[in-house]
């Protein structure tokens, strides 16, 4: 792999567009990457990376955030990578997924990664992929080795490879099995690893299968499980020892014999028969005592229901002389019934003649209460009426003094109103003397304001000419702007459409060879042996072409030649769109210059050019509106004047017509009093006419109330005298000696019905029990009792015996079911457990072999020991270049020996010439360690390089370390790395350290700004 050209864009700390060519780098081999801290040098070396396999080394990968935060919106971010990749001179365009603005409406929308993969042909470019997955096989298939690799061989990271040295074994084995795909080695560990649990589960689960069969007999036998300290016999045998843990074979030694759970399971038959006897006998012992109980209970129960009877019989016959009682007062309820309705009307009117009296009482007080009522207290109705009447006659007599009142009130509205006058009239007075202060107060602000209208009328036309040069402008830089973003959206267009267009015309190329592999499957579809070829003429036809996938037809080829021809003239009529839009920029460029404004604009500069329009523009349109205004001023100023005279002579007339108005109302105050005086004089001491007439209507109101409730209570007293008598003689007829006789007999009618029932309730009793005792069947005497309890004492002891017998006869049977089912599935375990754990002894002594336990002695896994061969051949590369680097002192050598209780295999040691002692790489200096560590890098870059089949790497980048050498040993390093040089290899440096800008002519310096990185490239002959 050998790069020739980068271009960047709005990646990294790259915020526009950076490219460098390594063409001009490689002519001295060797160049120097250098700037500031945070510039942007690895993401360079990034790039190299994101365009080669679509991402960057290391923890910056993780983070997936490619797009440089300095770009603008519109700036897609995109690597292009030019470099010969196996013998082939390719050239890879690479997008990450991104946030664009949408084409259409407001917001973003994420695009999706795409590449373009070309190929120099014939001096032009032809199109090879536009797939990633397709574009990232071919790039892998040319470069021959993996993306970790290419990282670690060629973008040496010399941090990394420190940390390796002083890394243990664990550690080190990740970066060798990313690098050397050991991955095989550790699939068969992981095979032998699962291999060897199966099988040892399987001898597990067949054990615990047997174990719970043992279990399951001895618990169904009610015997003890087989210990393993027990004798074997024919009646015992041992048990399992507990089931090892782990992924070891459990032990399987001590099993019971075949002939132990087959006597158990003929005990159990024989036991089962011998219940069932003792079930037949208990049974039949049951039945009688059951017959026995039955004849007791029938017997107590003719004695309870006798004697049930004589109870009844009894409490009836006591209850007789209370039933007689009871008949003569349900006769005197229903008398008293009949009575009813006569008694409840002398009690209403009775009420009604009470409650008159009260409201009688109560109509007399109020009349005497009344104002002016002059009746006597115990007046009859005829005399209250009379002296009504006499108020309602003065009532009339004060209902026409309301035109004198109404005379009073007119002389004070008049005087209201001549008063409200003044007052409205001192008002005006008030406001013309205001008005005449303020117009007085605003003539000399009138005055200043037209001598400023005067002044800005003289400086407008140089305002205006100002606010017009810096609007055209404005819209000059708003213009550049927006055609900047178009030839920046015709630039990213351009591109597209060529993508678009290299993917048809790929497409189309497909098609046509498929189409041609279809041919030519049609005319071997016709060959037969021994008949010539029609395109040969040869008798042979040794390999036949078959169709594969769908047959392509002439129409789907012509359909996709004109797509992708249709793709590559929209191609060009975009790249036209764009030269217009450059001559756009450059026009709006040449007048906002000729203008006297810089050229170099941004939306900022645009902004501001336009605020500063509308400034001048704001400013020319506040004169032009002062000095609009002088002649309005002018003639304002002369109508305050005029407006100042009118408002002294106004004052002079107010203030005359508000003392007449005040003389008016004084007069009608006047004739008002004299009204009210005749009123007084014949109201009869009231205060006024109000006051007077409803003390009048309410003593009228009163009195005849009072003559109204007299005649109501006359009235109530003759029906209450009616309704005693008729009352009287209803009581009479039915029996009774009076009317309080008649209320004391009256019962409700829920009384009657229950009194009734009771009654015939107690005769039907006392029929049904003579029934009862005349029966043939409870003709039986008391006593004695029947034994119930002996007799149930009896049955319980029977049934327990016979439940015991039947659970014993259960649970004998269930024994012998589940010995007769158990056996045979024991026998049947026992035989089929040795196969399986002769399997799993030989899949653990594998898997303890390859995984470092058992008898690896060095405790070295496969994978470790494969690791181990390449770490070796690895330090052997690497001392070549330590040797050199060292003059001769450092080596690195492979050791196999162990650290404490780790793992053996990858252990490395630094060999000193000088004093013949072998040292851990973990006790090299600052110095000594990067020496080490890039020594370590180149060898692994040989290594791998010959285990991805000779792949030749002409381009190789070295990060970081030079700052801990000496000038000696930097002297012999950079020897070593001229040494790489040769055959055209190019070799970069990426370091801060001063003295190599010395060494070193070609360099890279990355610049770091505000707007993002940039940086410039100097080269040898620079």
């Amino acid at each position: 792999m050998r790069p020739h050209r980068l271009r960047v864009t709005a990646f990294g700390a790259f915020g526009g567009t950076v490219e460098v060519s390594f063409e001009d780098l490689a002519c001295s081999g060797l160049f120097l990457l250098h700037g500031e801290t945070g510039a942007g040098k690895t993401t360079l070396l990034d790039a190299i990376g994101f365009a080669l396999y679509g991402r960057v080394p290391g923890e910056r990968g993780k983070a997936r955030r490619l797009r440089s935060d300095h770009a603008a919106p519109g700036t897609p971010t995109e690597v292009q990578l030019e470099a010969t990749l196996g013998g082939r001179r390719m050239r890879v365009t690479r997008k990450p997924e991104q946030e664009r603005a949408k084409l259409r409406g407001a917001g973003t929308t994420t695009e999706q990664a795409r590449v373009l993969l070309e190929e120099q042909a014939g001096g032009s470019w032809r199109a090879v992929s536009t797939r990633v997955g397709e574009a990232d096989a071919e790039i892998a298939d040319l470069m021959g080795m993996s993306a970790d690799q290419f990282f670690q061989v060629v973008l040496l990271p010399q941090g990394e490879f420190a940390r390796f040295l002083h890394a243990d074994a664990g550690d080190r084995a990740k970066l060798l099995q990313r690098l050397f795909g050991t991955d095989r080695f550790h699939a068969v560990e992981e095979w032998l690893a699962r291999r060897r649990k199966a099988t040892a589960d399987e001898v597990r689960e067949a054990e615990a299968g047997i174990s719970g069969l043992l279990a399951r007999v001895a618990q169904a036998a009610s015997v003890p499980v087989p210990s393993d300290d027990a004798v074997p016999s024919d009646d015992a045998v041992p048990s399992d020892d507990p089931l090892p843990s782990g992924d070891a074979v459990p032990a399987h030694d001590v099993l019971p014999p075949a002939g132990w759970a087959a006597q158990l399971a003929e005990a159990a038959a024989a036991g089962a028969a011998a219940g069932r006897a003792q079930v037949a006998r208990h049974r039949r012992e049951l039945d009688r005592t059951l017959d026995l109980l039955r004849d007791a209970e029938r017997l107590a129960d003719r004695q309870r229901r006798r004697q049930d009877a004589l109870d009844t019989r009894d409490r009836l016959a006591a209850a007789k002389a209370d039933l007689r009682d009871r008949r003569a007062e349900l006769a005197a309820a229903a008398r008293a019934a009949e009575v009813a309705p006569a008694l409840a009307e002398a009690d209403r009117t009775g009420r009604a003649l009470a409650q008159a009296r009260v409201r009688e009482e109560q109509a007399r007080q109020r009349g005497a209460a009344a104002p002016g009522a002059a009746a006597a207290p115990g007046a009859s109705a005829a005399e209250l009426r009379a002296v009504g009447q006499e108020h309602v006659t003065r009532l009339g007599r004060l209902e026409a003094l309301w035109s004198v009142s109404r005379q009073a009130d007119d002389e004070d509205q008049a005087a209201e109103a001549a008063r409200a006058s003044a007052a409205a009239l001192a008002a005006q007075v008030d406001a013309a003397t205001a008005e005449l202060a303020d117009d007085q107060r605003q003539r000399p602000g009138l005055s200043r304001e037209r001598d400023q209208a005067a002044e800005a009328g003289q400086r407008l036309p140089a305002v205006q000419a100002e606010a017009d040069r810096y609007a055209r402008a404005a819209d000059d830089a708003s213009a550049l702007v927006k055609a900047q973003a178009d030839r920046s959206r015709q630039e990213r267009a351009y591109v597209d459409a060529k993508l678009e267009a290299a993917e048809l015309v790929s497409a189309a190329t497909r098609l046509r060879e498929a189409r041609i592999d279809g041919m030519r499957a049609e005319l071997a579809a016709t060959l037969v042996d021994g008949a010539p070829c029609p395109v040969c003429g040869s008798l042979e036809h040794p390999e036949l072409c078959e169709l594969r996938g769908e047959r392509v037809t002439r129409e789907q080829e012509d359909a996709a030649d004109t797509e992708s021809l249709v793709a590559s003239e929209k191609s060009e009529m975009i790249g036209a769109r764009l030269g217009a839009a450059d001559e756009r920029v450059t026009a709006l460029s040449a007048r906002l210059e000729q203008a006297g404004f810089t050229a170099a604009v941004d939306q900022a500069e645009a902004n501001r050019l336009d605020q500063a329009a509308r400034d001048l523009a704001a400013q020319a349109g506040s004169l032009a509106s002062v000095a609009g205004k002088l002649a309005d001023l002018q003639v304002a100023l002369e109508a305050l004047d005029q407006a100042i005279a009118d408002t002294g002579k106004h004052l002079a007339e107010l203030t005359e017509q508000r003392e007449a108005g005040l003389r008016q109302a004084a007069g009608a105050d006047l004739r008002a009093g004299r009204h009210r005086e005749s009123l007084l004089a014949q109201l009869g001491g009231q205060p006024d006419l109000d006051t007077a007439l409803t003390a009048a209507r309410q003593a009228a109101d009163a009195l005849t109330a009072a003559a109204d409730a007299a005649d109501a209570t006359m009235r109530a007293q003759e029906d209450t005298k009616r309704a005693g008598d008729l009352a009287g003689q209803a009581a009479a007829q039915a029996g009774f000696a009076d009317l309080e006789a008649a209320r004391r007999a009256q019962r409700d009618a829920p009384w009657r019905a229950a009194a009734d029932q009771a009654i015939r309730e107690h005769e039907a009793s006392s029929r049904a029990v003579a029934e009862l005792l005349a029966d043939p069947d409870l003709d039986v005497a008391l006593d004695p009792p029947a034994d119930l309890a002996g007799a149930r004492a009896g049955v319980g002891e029977a049934r327990q015996a016979h439940d015991d017998a039947v659970a014993a006869y259960d649970r004998a049977e269930y024994r012998a079911e589940q010995l007769a089912d158990l056996a045979p599935r024991l026998a049947a375990r026992l035989d089929e457990l040795k196969p399986l754990a002769d399997r799993a002894a030989e899949a653990r002594r594998l898997a303890d072999l390859a995984a470092g336990l058992g008898a690896n002695t060095l405790r070295m896994t496969l994978s470790s020991f494969v690791l181990a061969a390449r770490l070796e051949e690895v330090a052997a590369a690497a001392s070549e270049r330590l040797l050199k680097m060292t003059s001769g002192r450092y080596s690195l050598v492979h050791t196999d020996a162990r650290r404490g209780a780790g793992r053996s295999g990858l252990g490395l040691l630094a060999c000193d010439g000088w004093t013949g002692v072998d040292r851990d790489t973990s006790t090299l200096s600052g110095g000594e360690t990067f020496l080490a560590s890039l020594a370590l890098a180149l060898g692994l870059a040989d290594v791998v390089t010959a285990e991805a089949g000779g792949t030749r790497i002409e381009a190789l980048f070295v990060d970081e370390g030079f700052g801990s050498l000496d000038e000696d040993t930097l002297e012999e390093v950079m020897t070593v790395l001229d040494g790489l040089r040769e055959g055209g290899r190019m070799v970069g440096i990426v370091s801060h350290v001063a003295e190599l800008r010395q060494r070193i002519p070609a360099q890279i310096r990355v610049h770091k700004g505000q707007a993002g990185s940039h940086l410039t490239v100097r080269t040898q002959v620079s």
